[in-house]
């Protein structure tokens, strides 16, 4: 449908069909162009019209309105030299996969900036305006001001961060905004008849950046009518840049209601676009600009091709005309923005209080985890005003500072706590974290490593950290199945449903005493099986060089590799036959390093429930060396005990093996295991708790022989 609009200057279509967002979102999802379409607003809005063909009728009456009273308020109200400043308040939502598009508070605070100087005519650039135009460059006197109270009236820094897969976004469909969706599940909605939300993320739809204009299809208790930034277009530093400086600008232009110079469509260049209005009375009509042509006249006058509204990137200004049609939107209820400026809304949001209120005290820093010897960089983002500020460093070098942004050396292993005091010059606020940062032993265990999950905890923060980002279900230690002992490591994953990646870390351990000419082993077991037949869920082993900074995959298997079996209930494993033997040799003399680390990852594809136990550690040279029999490859510990032992024995071949644990006089207490055990390190619990104090024998018999081992209870 294309609905015409008459006005007094010129004639406005509105209604032409374009590609819609969704399917150019789904093309570049996880390969983000690297030149992305300078605006996506017609798409956006196109593709809401062809979803519901009903909110383009209701559009078209409610553009037919806002224009009769943009002109009224033009004609009868609106002066350049007599005008009211309004105020509006804002909040950044960073959407992010922990990479460079989780920008830090300063490239924000650097794009509010930019953002203003555009708004009131301060930006560098304003006087590059030619002269045919600078009669009509306008100081718009609009302030974009961050909030520092949150929807509830709590204080607030105006900036959110989520965690979320979303961060490609595919725009608004069937109801639902997925990337606004992830925002509100962790932080609430924050309404946009009170705040201006903006969304930076990796890729807005294959655009810059783009919103909708004020429609009443849009409640005004939503947040759906916010705009979306793409990272590396969000200010000049950081990821930002110069030349996207005023990206922003255009875009909240749009949010006010401003088409581009050349009309509501997208396709700048076209001779048609003549015949299309932008409906502002003071820009010439244009075929629109890609490029900066400052003596571009296609359509039989001086183009305006320093319009924010165009795509010349030599913007410098906006008319009258479009602050007027900006104002106009502003004093409209269409989607709630004549309440953003009143002054009830600015108390609600914060944006009235003093510039120097202290409101809370925050910090951030380059790690957590990090191995000893090594720095980490801290940053002071309380808010707002702060003059000054103390912190305090437990474990670290220097211990103490008084900087905005600090470097600390920690070098000895432990977990320590991090405090900072902020002060406004007459009150202060202080903020101590326990636990925050933890420095690991460098160098690590020592060779041959082994763990069956007996006598630690998953996370414990020093032998073993995970990653829970979608705060489902994670890794954890379970008693409920094993391959040697009683205990595993299980990640529960019936009932999850959709995409979800979770970790577990090792600590540091000390591969530095390796010659470079050795291989070394690492083996595993697993205990899987599929849910349904056509599930593809991966589990994953990568390792690092330089204690966690940077990981390199060595072993994937994944799909009907993993278990070509299916079990329609929540898996366990209940016999050794089900548990998977994995050996690789590729860990290479590059990360024999003093701080090597291993991780586990899995991939779910509604799946279910995996097992891992018995992970090694060791040179190839153990299986070879003949001095490794059954003599001096069985330890045992805690001994003496009060409770339970665990038994550490090494096997240099796939063996048959039989643990006994005998009294004094040679009387047999209790079999502990009997049956086959796999190359490489296995252990065993032994349950002494029922038991009386004294002298027990612990005889184990392989294929080489028979060892005993005095084990005593206190």
């Amino acid at each position: 449908m294309v609905v015409t609009i008459y006005t007094m200057k010129k004639l406005i279509i509105i209604g032409l069909a374009l590609v819609s967002n969704l399917s150019l979102a789904q093309e570049h999802k996880h390969q983000v162009p690297v030149n992305p379409r300078f605006c996506g607003q017609v798409e956006a809005q196109e593709a809401i019209y062809d979803m519901h063909p009903d909110y383009r009728i209701q559009d078209s009456i409610s553009q037919a309105q806002f224009q009769i009273d943009y002109e009224s308020f033009l004609a009868n109200d609106y002066s350049p030299d007599d005008r009211v400043a309004y105020t509006v308040p804002i909040v950044f939502h960073v959407v992010h996969l922990n990479g460079p598009e989780n920008v830090s508070n300063a490239q924000i605070y650097d794009c509010i900036e930019n953002l203003n100087k555009d708004y009131n005519a301060t930006n560098y650039d304003f006087g590059n305006t030619v002269t045919a135009f600078q009669g009509i460059a306008a100081n718009a006197d609009i302030e974009f001001v961050l909030a520092t109270k949150a929807p509830n009236g709590a204080c607030h820094s105006g900036i959110t961060r989520t965690y979320s897969n979303t961060t490609y976004d595919t725009g608004l469909s069937g109801g639902t905004h997925p990337i606004v969706e992830a925002v509100i599940d962790e932080h609430g909605v924050w309404p946009q008849n009170k705040y201006l939300n903006i969304f930076v993320c990796i890729d807005p739809s294959g655009a810059a950046g783009y919103t909708y204009n004020p429609a009443n299809w849009l409640p005004s208790s939503s947040m759906y009518g916010g705009i979306l930034l793409r990272h590396d277009y969000t200010g000049t530093i950081g990821t930002g840049s110069s030349s996207s400086r005023h990206t922003l600008a255009h875009e909240a232009g749009h949010w006010l209601n401003l088409s581009h110079n050349w009309g509501g469509s997208n396709t700048p260049g076209v001779a048609s676009n003549c015949n299309i209005d932008d409906g502002v009375a003071d820009t010439p009509n244009s075929e629109g600009w890609t490029y900066c042509n400052l003596n571009g006249n296609s359509c039989g006058s001086l183009d305006n091709v320093q319009n924010f509204m165009e795509y010349s990137y030599c913007s410098t200004m906006f008319t009258h005309g479009q602050a007027a049609r900006m104002y106009s939107a502003l004093n409209s209820s269409t989607a709630g923005r004549n309440n953003l400026s009143t002054p009830s809304n600015l108390i609600a949001t914060g944006t009235d209080a003093p510039s120097n209120l202290l409101c809370g005290v925050n910090f951030s820093s380059s790690e957590t985890i990090i191995c000893a010897g090594s720095t980490i960089d801290f940053s002071d983002l309380s808010f707002h005003g702060v003059t000054s500020r103390n912190w305090i460093f437990t474990g670290g070098t220097p211990a103490i500072s008084t900087d905005s942004n600090t470097t600390i050396t920690y070098n000895t292993p432990g977990v320590y706590s991090v405090s900072l005091e902020i002060s406004n010059g007459s009150s202060n606020l202080t903020e101590t974290t326990q636990n925050y940062i933890t420095v690991l032993a460098n160098p690590g265990l020592d060779l041959p490593y082994s763990e069956s999950f007996e006598t630690v905890s998953v996370p414990d923060n020093i032998n073993f950290f995970v990653t829970n980002e979608d705060n489902g279900n994670d890794w954890g230690v379970t008693n409920t199945a094993s391959s040697s002992g009683s205990k595993s490591i299980k990640m529960s994953n019936f009932g999850v449903t959709g995409n979800s990646i979770d970790e577990f870390y090792s600590g540091t351990i000390d591969l530095s005493v390796l010659d470079p000419s050795e291989n070394l082993i690492m083996t595993f077991k697993y205990a899987y099986n599929k849910l349904h037949a056509n599930d593809d869920e991966y589990l994953k082993v990568y390792v690092s060089n330089d204690c966690g900074q940077n990981w390199s995959l060595r072993k994937s298997i994944h799909g009907n590799s993993l278990s070509e079996n299916t079990y329609g209930s929540p898996y366990t494993p209940i016999s050794d036959s089900e548990w998977n033997m994995v050996s690789f040799e590729n860990i290479h003399n590059t990360f024999y390093t003093s701080n090597f680390r291993y991780k586990f990852q899995f991939t779910s594809d509604n799946g279910n429930n995996i097992f891992v136990d018995d992970i090694n550690l060791y040179p190839e040279s153990w299986l070879d060396n003949p001095e490794n029999n059954i003599e001096n490859v069985i330890s045992i510990f805690p001994n003496p005990t009060q409770n339970n032992s665990t038994i550490n024995y090494f096997s240099s071949e796939n063996d048959n093996i039989d643990i006994t644990l005998l009294n004094v006089i040679g009387q047999n207490i209790t079999t502990v295991y009997n049956g086959s055990v796999s190359t490489g390190y296995n252990q065993y619990e032994i349950n002494m708790e029922a038991l009386p104090k004294g002298i027990y024998i612990v005889k184990i018999t392989n294929s080489k022989g028979i060892k005993s081992v005095k084990l005593i209870k206190d």
